[in-house]
């Protein structure tokens, strides 16, 4: 029997694609029994073995004397060993040490090999839209080039030509520069100059409208239409401003469709209207549609072909159809501009879909009632849920001051006092310069009703008297897509209320609120924290304050909502969760529990039943 090597000799001797092998090879020659290796196989969770020594024994692994278990989720088995003495219980212990060791070298490779994959795309797509970018550059520019050439020059031709007649006619006769064609000649030289300066602040007003840096694209827009030619209305609204290149983008796009509309394409119906919706979620929108008479589909499409692909180098988009001789063109650009990251590595703390599963609930919402006026509510719904939490910080006058935003990216709101039930009201409405407020920061004497609206409102607003800015900027910031989440439902079922009791609508809003675990959370700790002292009175001295750690009053990763040092291991941190389950399971079914505290222990053992199953994922 050859001599048996200590693990980390194996480890420095074998290469990483052999370790696992040679470890439990090592370790069954070491005990001379039967050492298996077993991982977790998803989704089931069942261990399935990947390595076995000796190769030659097969079915079920019997007569077991130990087991070791191995970071990442995995189990080392050693069964009928004929040697087992201290020293080999070291070495099991070592063994389980390096396969963990090894099999996060693995994960780690996998997951460089996933980054290399990711990073070669992403190095594709930056080509790509640089490629795009420049092919834009170069179509604006002959656009540019071409918005000149066949306006501007042309009428500077006219002025041109009439001034030579005027010379050739002062040459012949000095004394005709009073006669009556001259005066004629300079009518027309002045009107054809006229006409070219309105002609070039056309361009310039195409190319950088004053309107829209001050007052938005809608009011751009709006100043853009009272030149044209046939009359344009507006409905919808945009919401709040955006960045400079996104408005920009979305300006230049619908300007240009209101052009083609507006232009050639209004000679079969001159006094039609022009209809522009415009709409927010997590995009700007734009409807445009009217009545285009002859005018094609594809002919849309190539007069628009250039706008669209400089609206698609913002990650916007634009589509057009023309459907019983009336065009209808959408144009969307997203209100900020991501990296397109596709397929990312998994994270360690992959965040809930709730917030994501909300957001397609306002859109079918939005789908639901279409146009009109009972869009406007979803979309003001739609356009929260993508904008940084709200705190208002009400003050006494003197230091009372603009809304501002926080590193966190949370907005602050000044307000001033006094801290009434009327103010209260005016901070949970939906909209308003003060509304659609998620957290109070009250500087102030609250009144008792201030306080009662606020923790009675079914918005759940946080409210603190005694924390500092940044202490409940950080603590909305954490919370912030499970509050927008929770408030955007709270609307949603408002708007829905009219619907027929059995709309499937209805049904998705029940259902993502009875599924919504993070809400129960936050609704839980907002309860503890500011709501009845007597929940879990019972529970134990301190049970409150490890209800809400748990709860992610301290940090929202597992270790601190346990209270585990953050080198904690993973094997440590599922021992620890285990606990909590087991904690608050027998509390909840102890005889005198009430109700409400044994709801609240079911909250909190799903909490903590989810970090053992995330920690096994990993």
């Amino acid at each position: 029997m050859p001599k048996a090597q200590s693990p980390h000799e194996v480890a420095a001797t074998v290469p990483p694609d052999r370790l696992v092998v040679a470890l439990v090879r090592n370790l069954a020659e070491a005990t001379g029994g039967r050492v298996t290796y077993r991982v977790p196989v998803e989704p089931t969770g069942v261990l399935a073995p990947i390595a076995t020594w000796p190769r030659q024994a097969a079915g079920p692994l019997t007569g077991e004397t130990a087991r070791e278990p191995v970071a990442g989720g995995g189990v080392i088995q050693v069964a009928s060993p004929r040697r087992w003495s201290g020293r080999e219980q070291a070495m099991l212990r070592e063994t389980a040490g390096w396969l963990g060791m090894a099999a996060r070298l693995d994960q780690l490779e996998a997951d460089r090999h996933h980054a290399a994959v990711r990073a070669r795309d992403l190095r594709a797509e930056v080509i790509a839209a640089r490629e795009r970018s420049a092919h834009v550059r170069t179509l604006e520019r002959r656009r540019l080039v071409r918005s000149i050439t066949t306006t501007t020059l042309r009428d500077l031709d006219d002025v041109r030509q009439g001034l030579r007649r005027l010379e050739g006619a002062v040459t012949e006769d000095p004394a005709s520069l009073a006669s009556e064609f001259a005066m004629s000649e300079l009518a027309t030289v002045r009107s054809a100059m006229d006409e070219l300066l309105d002609e070039f602040r056309v361009v310039v007003r195409g190319v950088y409208p004053a309107m829209l840096p001050d007052r938005g694209p809608g009011a751009a827009l709006e100043e853009l239409a009272a030149t044209l030619p046939r009359p344009v209305r507006f409905t919808g609204g945009l919401g709040r401003r955006v960045d400079w290149q996104i408005e920009s983008g979305f300006y230049h796009a619908v300007a240009a469709v209101l052009t083609v509309l507006c232009g050639s394409a209004a000679a079969a119906v001159p006094r039609s209207a022009v209809d522009v919706a415009f709409s927010r979620d997590d995009a700007l929108r734009a409807r445009v549609s009217a009545p285009v008479g002859g005018l094609s589909a594809a002919e849309l499409r190539g007069a628009l072909g250039h706008d669209a692909e400089r609206l698609a180098v913002l990650g916007g988009s634009m589509t057009s159809a023309v459907i019983d001789g009336v065009a209808v063109v959408d144009a969307a650009v997203a209100e900020r501009i991501n990296p397109s990251v596709r397929d990312p590595v998994p994270s360690r703390s992959a965040r809930s879909d709730l917030h994501d599963q909300v957001l397609a609930l306002v859109r079918k919402g939005q789908q639901a009632v279409g146009e009109g006026p009972a869009r406007r509510g979803w979309d003001v719904i739609a356009e929260r849920l993508t904008t940084p939490a709200r705190l208002a910080v009400v003050r006494d006058p003197a230091h009372a001051g603009p809304a501002r935003p926080v590193r966190s990216g949370v907005v602050l709101v000044d307000v001033v006092g006094p801290a009434d039930e009327a103010l209260a009201r005016e901070l949970l409405a939906d909209g308003g310069p003060r509304g659609s407020i998620d957290g109070v920061l009250c500087l102030v004497q609250p009144t008792a009703a201030f306080r009662a609206a606020l923790r009675s409102a079914p918005q759940r607003v946080v409210l603190s008297e005694t924390a500092s800015e940044e202490e409940l900027a950080r603590v909305l910031a954490v919370r912030g897509p499970v509050i927008a989440a929770r408030r955007a439902l709270v609307s949603a079922r408002e708007l829905a209320s009219v619907l027929p009791a059995d709309d499937p609508l209805l049904w998705e809003i029940d259902r993502i609120t009875a599924a919504g675990h993070e809400i129960a959370e936050l609704d839980l700790l907002d309860d503890l924290e500011h709501g009845d002292n007597r929940l879990l009175r019972g529970a134990g001295w301190g049970a409150v304050a490890d209800a809400a750690r748990l709860l992610g009053a301290h940090g929202a990763d597992p270790r601190s909502r346990l209270g585990l040092p953050t080198d904690t291991t993973d094997d440590a941190l599922q021992e620890a969760a285990r606990r909590a389950v087991c904690r608050w399971r027998a509390y909840a079914g102890r005889p005198g529990t009430g109700g409400r505290d044994r709801l609240a222990c079911e909250v909190l053992a799903r909490t903590a039943e989810g970090m053992i199953s995330e920690a096994r994922i990993r």
